[in-house]
């Protein structure tokens, strides 16, 4: 046993390069396994950080087939299903769709602002989801007055201090809650990333649309006596409840969906519901998987090829009594030593990844500490591969017979050689099918980045103001930011534009003809700021904007699709907004994410509507973007020196905007470089096996005459056809993935031809290299020595 270490230690010391290789593709291996199964635990257990998380459903109310809102319910809806049934123990009711609000906290020169989100509901929320509170008691929201926070708020703005009895005091008016004055009641421990709940404020929700059928601003959760009972509450009110009394479409029906299962289903609004994609983390698995076999692979692929420097001492072995038996279970034994340094390599290596945040675009949390059974079951992968990638090497070292090993006799086994090829063929299909994948990810990231929107969101900067600024300092704050040369003209809207998958909708009805619309509010010059052309019709102008009665309206032109007749200076029949007056169409604008499909959209201007708190500040061409931002960032703290806020720019919404496909960029990219790696580990390792046995025919070419390129070439020949041959399997594969990933958008890119043609050139490259690097030092050694040592 001493002597086959000592000589495999010999043996990789002579082979530094391809040992490192080998030992670094298995650490980068497991690695990279054990951060896919981080992410893959933190989406296979979203939602289940409840206690009562398998007797937790939501309320849907379906409207038809792809109804993306049947989530969002009305209240009086709502509270009929939730008392429908004795099976349903609690519920709640909630909105986490608005923006976060500014509030206050401290007296006088204490005094600080935060922005966060206040979430109305009902008091029963606490029963609902049963948070782990801190300090507090849960009934705190049977009191209006009351509120319950995060921990991590909590020590935001009390520091070491308990919160309750703490004043909270909100600078602008929160949505579906009675008053701005609340005092916290309880202190609740944060949900984890990995769930729907937001840690924000709770508050008590108000009456004021419980009476309100049509309004859909609302999420049910109910909690029933036992997962078995959803069936049945739900079949008891659809056959029930008479839809079409209440004036509800009478297709209309309730739905309960488990909220453990609510991640993974399709079509819901990713804007205020998080949401995954079950293909792509079966994607990742597989990968992951891929990647541990490949490495297995290389592994048992460096092994043989150390065979024809080792077989000879283990022959020895045998000759000197050692049983074959015993042989194998000590070259076994070194494998599996070799698996498990590398594992606790990975280890080390993802522990240094997260303190450095390497690893930030994962949206796991990627401490070690929080998956010790996961780090147990790498561990006995690690001791598995070993076992599996160490058999056929010992096998086929100690399958000779000694006498004919000692006389150099034993040659290449035909049937072996196959086996190797065919594995690093395994690595090449691999590697070419995720080099395409990452190609075309990263070529759709391009493309929806430089998607032509049809506004000019270049030298436009966005902040999102509290109601508080622009009603009372609203004049004030334009004729401020226009004190600086840089800064052209100021609009508002009531959201970012271009930063959402969908909008806020409604009906209208125009000439009999009811249609939807997706609708933002803007200030009169907001068209001009963002350099939209009116097509038909005309803009916006400021006496629109004091119209009480009436709200002007601008539609883009694919409202014509759906209603052909509508004209310019025609009214929109009244509705609960009041009644519209048609001024103009602008050409279609793309407002929304390249996931969602093109709807009409209407840019509305009304005095009703008239807090708007996202201000668009468009800087003139050669602005220096330092100065105007600092110059901005001056004015809104003159006027509320406590106010939190951030200058954004459209670079930053759309990183925001498109974070799934930057994530899936990232991952895919990370795990195509490391299958090159592991393949270019695999060539070596079967470069080396092959150059060794085939030292004797090398030294008798180059005595007949051979030269070193002639050589080299025709061991690059080998593997271009290996390659070639791999290329052809994996271009339809890729092509099909490419193909379905692209379904998911409604704009997107051409699958080019020239992608699988550089994924073909770039891994044919690299593996030529390899190839000519290994055997360039056996082409230039003196054959005499070469046929001599055979």
């Amino acid at each position: 046993m001493k002597t086959i270490l000592r000589n495999f230690m010999n043996v990789l010391r002579r082979f530094k390069m391809a040992s490192f290789l080998n030992v670094i593709g298995l650490t980068v291996a497991f690695t990279a396994f054990l951060v896919i199964m981080m992410q893959v635990q933190y989406e296979r257990t979203f939602d289940r950080c409840y206690p009562t998380a398998s007797r937790i459903c939501r309320v849907d109310m379906n409207h038809g087939e792809g109804d993306i809102y049947a989530s969002v319910i009305p209240q009086a809806l709502a509270n009929a299903a939730f008392t429908s049934s004795p099976h349903i123990e609690a519920y709640t009711l909630l909105n986490s769709f608005s923006s976060k609000t500014y509030v206050n906290v401290g007296e006088g020169n204490d005094e600080r602002g935060f922005k966060e989100l206040f979430i109305p509901c009902y008091p029963d929320f606490p029963k609902v989801f049963e948070p782990t509170l801190v300090e507090g008691i849960a009934t705190c929201l049977e009191d209006p007055e009351k509120v319950m926070i995060s921990e991590s708020m909590a020590k935001r703005m009390f520091g070491k201090e308990s919160a309750i009895g703490k004043s909270i005091r909100s600078k602008d008016r929160v949505f579906y809650v009675d008053g701005m004055n609340f005092t916290v009641g309880a202190v609740y421990k944060d949900f984890p990333e990995n769930s729907q709940m937001e840690n924000g404020i709770y508050a008590r929700i108000n009456k004021h649309f419980e009476n309100d059928w049509l309004s859909q601003n609302f999420m049910g959760y109910l909690l029933l006596d036992s997962p078995e009972s959803r069936q049945v509450v739900e079949d008891n009110f659809n056959s029930t409840f008479d839809f079409a009394k209440y004036n509800v479409n009478k297709e209309t029906r309730l739905q309960l969906i488990p909220i453990t299962d609510i991640y993974y289903m399709p079509g819901q609004l990713d804007d205020f519901i998080k949401t995954g994609n079950v293909d792509t983390m079966r994607l990742l698995v597989l990968i992951a998987l891929l990647v541990i076999v490949i490495a297995g692979i290389n592994f048992t692929n460096f092994s043989t090829s150390l065979a024809p420097m080792r077989i000879k001492s283990i022959n020895t072995q045998k000759v000197l009594g050692s049983s074959t038996a015993s042989l194998r279970a000590s070259l076994v034994a070194e494998a599996v030593s070799i698996c498990v340094f590398a594992c606790l390599l990975a280890f080390l290596l993802t522990w240094i990844l997260n303190r450095t945040e390497v690893l930030s675009f994962v949206e796991a949390d990627t401490n070690l500490l929080h998956y010790i059974p996961l780090l147990f079951m790498v561990l006995g992968i690690s001791v598995l591969l070993g076992l599996v990638a160490g058999l056929y090497p010992a096998w086929y070292m100690t399958s000779f017979q000694p006498a004919l090993v000692l006389k150099g006799s034993f040659g290449l086994s035909t049937s072996g050689r196959k086996l190797r090829t065919a594995l690093i063929g395994f690595q090449y299909v691999v590697s070419i099918g995720l080099i395409i994948g990452s190609s075309f990810i990263q070529i759709q990231n391009n493309y929806m980045r430089s998607y032509k929107l049809g506004f000019d969101k270049d030298q436009v900067a966005m902040v999102t103001l509290s109601q508080d600024i622009v009603k009372k300092s609203g004049d004030l704050l334009v004729n401020r930011f226009k004190e600086y040369a840089g800064i052209e003209d100021v609009g508002f809207a009531n959201t970012i534009v271009g930063a959402s998958d969908v909008y806020s909708a409604n009906y209208f009805r125009y000439n009999n003809k009811e249609f939807n619309s997706e609708i933002i509010d803007v200030s009169w010059n907001f068209l001009n700021v963002m350099g939209i052309p009116v097509t038909s019709g005309r803009d916006f102008s400021r006496s629109d904007a004091q119209n009480d009665s009436t709200f002007a309206c601008i539609f883009t032109k694919r409202v014509l699709d759906v209603v052909p007749d509508m004209e310019p200076g025609h009214p929109l029949e009244k509705s609960w907004m009041g009644t519209g007056n048609i001024v103009g169409f602008i050409d279609n604008i793309k407002v929304s994410s390249l996931r969602s499909s093109n709807r009409p959209l209407l840019f509305r201007l009304s005095a009703r509507f008239d807090v708007l708190p996202v201000s668009y500040i468009r800087l003139k061409v050669g602005t220096n973007v330092e100065e105007a931002v600092a110059h901005i960032h001056r004015v809104i703290a003159d006027i509320d020196p406590a106010y939190p806020f951030e200058v954004e720019f459209y670079d930053t919404v759309f990183n925001n905007l498109y974070h799934k496909e930057q994530y899936l960029k990232k991952m895919i990219t990370l795990f195509s470089l490391l299958a090159i790696v592991l393949s270019i580990v695999g060539v070596f390792g079967l470069v080396v096996f092959e150059t060794q046995y085939r030292r004797k025919e090398i030294g008798v070419r180059k005595v007949f005459g051979a030269t070193v390129q002639e050589i080299l070439n025709m061991f690059n020949k080998i593997y271009l056809k290996v390659v070639s041959i791999c290329f052809i399997i994996a271009a339809p594969f890729a092509y099909y993935g490419v193909h379905k990933w692209l379904e998911n958008f409604s704009d997107k890119t051409p699958i080019f031809w020239w992608v699988f043609v550089l994924a073909f050139a770039v891994v044919a490259a690299i593996t030529m290299l390899t190839v000519t690097f290994q055997n360039w030092k056996a082409a230039n050694e003196n054959p005499v020595n070469s046929v001599k040592s055979e």
